[in-house]
């Protein structure tokens, strides 16, 4: 009887554990196809946030350069205010329309947004991207807020600049493109009218609210252009971070 009860017990022990070994399997099983579908949807996201990455460092490249235009203009608007020198009507009219042309930074948010929308961010196993992906979120935030800032003091720049020039008249319109950012200058009228669009000018120079319109151009578009390279190089640590998971 003990020695039956000593096998019982060792066969129900064996049965136990194989159960136990079974579901663990199993388990292990439903884990890793788990972890298989959630790796190719963190591909497929991958994939996603890096062309919108690189779609956004094409962006920021264009921006940097206009920045660059801009200042450039800047510098040169107020050498001649400084001077009370105008110099060719052609070259003021051609840094005025540089100075003029606005353009916004507006990163592609779309596979981020859904990321957040469906879950999928939080479930992302590695955290040094997470945290870099937050923290250009951070970095997006204060670029929106120093272009509104920005489109501020603009708004108050080209109110300005219209009491004393129609710019308009510089350029033929009719042959221009403005979509195309294609403006060209309306020779025949500015050269008889040149006496004229020379005053309206000088009257603009000798105005103080223009020419600390003009500074604070110069200084806000260096201040962005160094914010932007900033993000610039968020972004493509991001990217190459990416190109490693997606390797992987």
């Amino acid at each position: 009887m003990e020695n039956n009860n000593s096998r019982y017990f060792k066969y129900a022990i064996g049965e136990i554990l194989l159960v136990v070994i079974g579901i663990l399997i199993a388990l292990s099983i439903n884990n890793w196809n788990d972890a298989r579908k959630q790796k190719i949807v963190d591909q497929k996201y991958f994939q996603n946030l890096k062309n919108n990455l690189i779609g956004d460092t094409e962006r920021l490249n264009l921006m940097i350069t206009y920045s660059e235009e801009k200042v450039k203009a800047a510098k040169r608007m107020m050498s001649k205010i400084k001077h009370d020198s105008i110099g060719s009507l052609y070259e003021f009219s051609d840094d005025m329309r540089t100075l003029l042309f606005v353009d916004e930074f507006r990163p592609d948010q779309s596979t981020y947004n859904e990321m957040k929308s469906s879950g999928n961010f939080s479930k992302l196993q590695n955290d040094s991207l997470k945290l870099k992906m937050l923290k250009l979120q951070k970095t997006y935030i204060d670029v929106a807020s120093l272009q509104e800032h920005m489109r501020y003091d603009f708004n108050i720049f080209i109110e300005n600049f219209e009491k004393f020039v129609d710019w308009s008249k510089y350029f033929d319109l009719n042959r221009s493109n403005p979509t195309q950012l294609i403006f060209i200058h309306d020779s025949t009228y500015i050269e008889r009218h040149a006496d004229i669009l020379r005053g309206e000018i000088t009257n603009l120079f000798q105005n103080k609210v223009f020419a600390n319109n003009i500074f604070l151009s110069e200084i806000n578009h260096a201040y962005g252009m160094d914010v932007l390279k900033k993000n610039q190089v968020q972004i493509n640590d991001i990217i190459n971070v990416l190109e490693i998971e997606i390797t992987n």
